[in-house]
């Protein structure tokens, strides 16, 4: 009489065969077109890219500017300093969240350089050709944002700065900071229809 006992690595073959079978059908799944955006998503992304069009134009419009200086501590010295940024990288992020009240958050994270020459009357500050031997520090700025399903707000927002020599300085910036003309704020980088407060 034979036996009808399998030897026991066929039950091995027959176990790794479903496997790789079953992880077969997984692969062929993941073929399938990718869900497409809701409508509130779609708005969403694209209220957020235009916010981050007009920041980085806003940014690429920065010029140096000269003002008088004196160093921290000191009274007035006469001392005046033209101060230069570079272009700026600016990289935009949105998320979904669980949350039915904000939908949708969204960060715009700001990496520029900063420079400073200084001189002894304002014409000669002016006159300075700004170059990286100049270079007073390197910032991140963090904007992050809030989408209600309408429309975007600034929520807060920090700086981080490294100078050499120097440790490294993180500061939460205020919405006057950020809603600040010039080549010292961002108002560029706020949503238009948040009223500065």
């Amino acid at each position: 009489m034979r036996s009808t006992r399998r030897p026991p690595h066929s039950a091995l073959t027959i176990a790794t065969t479903a496997v790789l079978a079953c992880a077969a059908l997984a692969a062929c799944n993941k073929t399938a077109a990718p869900s497409q955006p809701t409508a509130a998503a779609q708005q969403a992304n694209d209220s957020f890219a235009a916010i981050t069009t007009a920041c980085t134009q806003f940014l690429a419009a920065r010029e140096a500017h000269v003002d008088p200086f004196s160093e921290p501590g000191t009274q007035g010295s006469g001392t005046w300093a033209k101060t230069g940024y570079s272009p700026a990288l600016v990289q935009p992020e949105v998320n979904a969240t669980e949350s039915p009240v904000t939908p949708f958050v969204g960060k715009i994270v700001i990496k520029d350089n900063e420079a400073r020459a200084t001189a002894a009357t304002e014409a000669e500050a002016k006159a300075i050709t700004l170059t990286p031997a100049h270079l007073l520090s390197n910032r991140t700025h963090t904007l992050v944002y809030s989408f209600d399903g309408k429309q975007w707000r600034w929520q807060n927002g920090q700086r981080l700065t490294k100078a050499p020599g120097q440790n490294d300085a993180m500061v939460a910036l205020t919405q006057a900071e950020v809603s600040a003309p010039g080549p010292k704020g961002f108002a560029g980088c706020l949503p238009q229809q948040q009223p500065t407060q």
